[in-house]
């Protein structure tokens, strides 16, 4: 059975580092499963690797998207899964990392089965709702039509929870259900699971706080507001994401440069809650804290060796 590792952690945690050293020990075909690192020109605010070390260590998966390009979570899969298998019929080990919780459930449970395509109507009805009504009662309108999503979904999540509408208007079914038909879809992997959860949070925060600074300070501002320069008269889905979104509200004038700084640090520690609290109830994962190296090594040596 063909293997596949999996290095999953939350925002800055070091998993970029981690795969870059196992690549060194390891013949791995890194493939990043990041929302934001899919888009050319989102590179400081993405965390991207620079180019340098991308012409080294390739990650795959990087720099496909135009800034304009819309890219939805089956088209992910279905491009995650060529990956795989390339990296497979070159006789490689796929090693995923990133931080995007919502592609890696969509691969550990087999991708999106009988899901329609999300029309321009259903996409308008819902950014209307959202204009209109707020979170708190939307959340609720997504309970009274699916309470198993919505328990899964924070009420301040706008980005989860207009998904979800846009999928039950779309399918007049409700998501959980949707979500759950993925059994004609099923890729059958010896799948190793590493979570990186560092056992001290004010390490993690430190960690947030150091690289937003290091973001700022390569130019962050500068690369945004080209952007925006560039691609005036465009929608950019990954503009919307942590850190591009306060920085284009400071550059339009709604944030000071400090509350810029302060909404960019909150989200991204609500973000990595979020991402640590669905690591530790995911299935089949191994927790290791970044400084765990030699662990991870001779967890991964193990597994290889497994009868293939």
């Amino acid at each position: 059975m063909n293997k596949v590792i999996s290095i999953l952690g939350p925002t800055a945690s070091g998993k970029t580092d981690l795969a870059i050293h196992l690549s060194k020990n390891f013949d791995f075909d890194i493939i990043s499963v990041d929302s934001v690192m899919l888009y050319k020109e989102f590179n400081i605010g993405s965390a991207k690797p620079d180019h340098e070390t991308l012409l080294k260590f390739p990650h795959k998966m990087v720099d496909i998207l135009n800034p304009s390009d819309k890219y939805s979570v089956a088209r992910f899969y279905k491009d995650l899964l060529e990956n795989i298998n390339n990296s497979h019929s070159s006789g490689k080990t796929p090693l995923l990392v990133g931080g995007s919780m919502m592609y890696f459930k969509t691969f550990f449970t087999g991708g999106l089965s009988d899901l329609k395509e999300v029309s321009s109507d259903v996409k308008q009805q819902v950014s209307k709702m959202m204009q209109e009504y707020s979170l708190d009662y939307l959340h609720n309108f997504l309970k009274n039509i699916d309470s198993s999503s919505a328990k899964k979904i924070h009420f301040n999540d706008s980005y989860r929870i207009s998904r979800m509408l846009e999928i039950f208007f779309s399918n007049n079914e409700k998501p959980s259900i949707i979500l759950n038909k993925c059994s004609k879809n099923v890729q059958y992997f010896q799948n190793l699971n590493l979570s990186i959860i560092p056992v001290d949070r004010v390490y993690l925060h430190s960690n947030i706080e150091m690289r937003l600074k290091k973001m700022i300070n390569c130019g962050l501002i500068d690369e945004v507001a080209q952007l925006l320069k560039k691609y005036e008269y465009s929608e950019m889905p990954a503009m919307s994401t942590i850190g591009y979104k306060q920085v284009r509200d400071y550059l339009h004038g709604n944030l000071s440069l400090d509350d810029m700084s302060k909404n960019i640090l909150s989200a991204t520690r609500q973000l990595a809650k979020r991402q640590i609290t669905w690591l530790r109830h995911l299935d089949s994962t191994t927790v290791y804290s970044y400084a765990d190296y030699d662990n991870i090594v001779n967890r991964i040596k193990f597994f290889l060796r497994e009868s293939k």
